[in-house]
């Protein structure tokens, strides 16, 4: 990730909060947001949770696509408005600028909606999942990207000591 895309999704989040969609940041950037010595190299994206209520999602593909962004939904461009059919089973939006991507999940296995916004503190005007179910996520994934993330994390914690 480059500090410009970093700044576009700080820029970007912040708009949401301004436009009143309820959401909430997870993922590395959430991690990063909390650990700022976090490397930027290791975050790819910006990923939000949000509820599934088509109001909520319409405001947010209106906005993203006003700023700019490209939204998608399986490679298939958003068109507007939405239904709760048209998104059922699909999971998430991907929102694309200047090589940024903001992927957007509504329906997440991991943790659903009420459990993801009680785990969450508001943090530089922003809803983040807190450190630890951040972490707790990516060890339960376990993808080669998140075993990264989990070891600098624990290179840190350890040298910290």
């Amino acid at each position: 990730m480059t500090a410009t895309h970093e700044q576009r999704y700080l820029r970007t989040l912040h708009e949401l909060v301004a436009a009143g969609i309820v959401f909430g940041v997870l993922g590395t950037f959430a991690l990063r947001c909390q650990v700022p010595a976090l490397p930027r190299r290791l975050v790819a994206d910006c990923d939000i949770q949000l509820p599934f209520e088509v109001g909520n999602l319409t405001r947010l593909v209106c906005c993203l696509q006003a700023a700019g962004w490209e939204v998608r939904m399986w490679d298939e461009p958003v068109a507007l408005p939405l239904s709760a059919g048209q998104l059922a089973g699909k999971y998430y939006l991907r929102a694309r600028k200047a090589g940024a991507i903001l992927d957007c999940t509504y329906e997440n296995a991991l943790l659903g909606w009420p459990e993801f916004w009680a785990r969450c503190h508001w943090q530089q005007g922003l809803p983040l999942l807190d450190k630890e179910a951040v972490l707790r996520q990516k060890a339960l994934v376990n993808r080669p990207a998140d075993r990264r993330v989990l070891r600098w994390m624990q290179q840190a914690r350890s040298s910290a000591k």
